[in-house]
């Protein structure tokens, strides 16, 4: 009986040098990182040739990850760091990068430069992240808040849109799945995932009004045959970047204030910004 107090006391001091080492391991992790994967985190940083960031980079892993980049041309992905990436990096107005890329020996990252297209406009001078007509609708910072999953929506950007090279904007749409292009007496409908609950259109940040999706669960609507779709009131070639939510809670709370009253019934949303891609 006498030894027990002995050993226990001796267990627990023997324990303390490795308890203090465990306390300080969390205590110095970032809150919300597991142990073991805080390093698990590779950041491609995109230039170009002068070594200027390219701000709002489309940046994708061969066969993996897509991610937008930030204000400073960085993109973060969740994948251990290896000695060299295979990347595809674009941005309207450079020659996209495809190929494998390294870091710099007096950098963190992994670096992407691209070469600017040859063209005859006069010079422009990039003085900030809100010069960008895009930047300014808001668009870039939704796409920074989906990456770091405060809620799920289908960010498309204008490089990804020059990519496809729509005709109409229903083919973009079609297949994605968080909204249905529905047929509806031979015209093109966009709907969420509820029935009859038709998608809210936002076009450069007001209400689309006049359209089919308007007067689905309105009593009030005109008859649908007097309304049009989306591909006959927006051409396609006037599109500069698109938004998708699915669900109205999954819409941000600035876009809910411009949708009103239809946020009520639940349905998902689509904001789309027209401009010049270039």
């Amino acid at each position: 009986m006498s030894l027990r107090p002995h050993r226990l006391a001796s267990a627990s001091a023997s324990a303390s040098p490795l308890l203090g080492c465990l306390v300080a391991t969390l205590l110095s992790a970032p809150l919300g990182t597991p142990l073991g994967a805080q390093n698990d985190r590779t950041i491609v940083q995109v230039t170009d040739v002068r070594g200027n960031a390219i701000p709002f980079a489309f940046v994708q892993i061969v066969n993996g990850a897509i991610r937008i980049a930030d204000d400073s041309g960085r993109a973060s992905f969740n994948v251990k760091p290896k000695d060299s990436l295979n990347i595809v990096a674009r941005r309207i107005g450079f020659e996209p990068y495809i190929g494998w890329v390294k870091k710099k020996a007096d950098s963190p990252f992994f670096v992407a430069d691209l070469i600017p297209l040859a063209r005859t406009l006069d010079p422009v001078t990039v003085r900030g992240r809100r010069d960008n007509p895009l930047a300014r609708t808001g668009f870039y910072d939704r796409v920074e808040r989906v990456q770091k999953g405060a809620f799920a929506a289908r960010m498309i950007t204008p490089e990804e849109l020059d990519l496809r090279n729509p005709f109409q904007i229903t083919h973009v749409l079609a297949g994605d799945n968080l909204v249905k292009v529905t047929p509806m007496s031979g015209r093109q409908v966009l709907m969420g995932r509820g029935i009859n609950c038709a998608m809210t259109i936002l076009l450069d940040g007001q209400r689309l009004d006049g359209t089919i999706e308007e007067a689905i669960g309105n009593p009030n609507a005109p008859p649908i045959s007097t309304l049009a779709t989306l591909d006959e009131l927006v051409p396609a070639a006037s599109v500069m970047a698109m938004e998708i939510y699915g669900s109205a809670a999954a819409v941000p709370v600035e876009l809910q204030r411009v949708a009103g009253s239809r946020m009520a019934q639940g349905c998902g949303l689509i904001a789309i910004w027209t401009g010049s891609r270039r």
